[in-house]
């Protein structure tokens, strides 16, 4: 155990309601909910809220990753006779990796979003205690920390009671749910995209040399794939980056 706590006694009607908390977020949750976790959460980094994100485009990004990658190895194992093809080639293939870091934030089914950024819809959990003074406090609430968060506490709240401030947490903390959609999820299955990516393999596995198909498939990447249909797809999912960002 460590050495580095904060303890109070809370009454049993509060501490029921604290197991109600738990009881709904691990119902909508990917992970169970963790007072001490939320409670340092909250006094040491500000985030007193929680979104959980449902992404409704999980197979489709999974699609499109599979894309990119099928993609990426048939490229690298593309060489022209032309050098300045070679460097077109490997400006596609660091675009490919690229692209592949985007859509590896999207690949998510559910995701627990802490933030201190207060979302522009309705909770669906937020349990504020009860004024239950006339009752004894009986139910013991410990939070554990490491030596560094618990001098990082200290320094910020070292005049505060511990009882104040697990009450403030509550009246703070909320938990949001929303469903993210891509509206430009259908490029995924783009027939141009397709096209490429059925040419590339060919090309790589019937070992056929010809400048012209290289050409081709690299005015596609680094034109309007690079500069129309990646773009279009990550900024489809603005929403969800800008809450997924608002977590750092």
């Amino acid at each position: 155990m460590s050495k580095f706590k904060a303890s109070t006694r809370l009454t049993e009607i509060n501490a029921e309601q604290i197991e109600q908390l738990r009881r709904e977020y691990n119902q909508i949750s990917v992970s169970k909910f963790s007072l001490s976790e939320a409670f340092k959460q909250y006094t040491l980094h500000n985030r007193s809220y929680v979104v959980i994100a449902k992404n409704s485009n999980f197979d489709e990004f999974s699609k499109y990753n599979q894309i990119l990658a099928n993609l990426h190895t048939n490229l690298s194992q593309i060489k022209s006779s032309d050098v300045e093809t070679n460097k077109r080639i490997n400006s596609a293939l660091r675009n490919l990796i690229k692209m592949k870091l985007d859509v590896s934030r999207l690949r998510f089914k559910t995701l627990e979003i802490k933030t201190s950024t207060k979302p522009d819809f309705a909770s669906i959990i937020n349990s504020s205690l009860f004024d239950d003074s006339h009752s004894e406090r009986k139910k013991q609430y410990t939070i554990s920390f490491t030596e560094k968060e618990y001098e990082g506490y200290k320094s910020k709240f070292a005049n505060k009671d511990f009882f104040d401030l697990l009450c403030a947490f509550f009246n703070e903390f909320a938990v949001y749910e929303k469903e993210f959609t891509n509206p430009s999820i259908n490029l995924v299955a783009d027939n141009t995209l397709a096209k490429c990516g059925e040419v590339a393999n060919t090309y790589v596995i019937e070992k056929k040399h010809s400048e012209a198909t290289i050409k081709n498939i690299l005015d596609y990447l680094l034109g309007t794939f690079s500069e129309k249909t990646h773009p279009a797809l990550i900024n489809g999912s603005a929403e969800l980056i800008n809450f997924i960002d608002g977590a750092k």
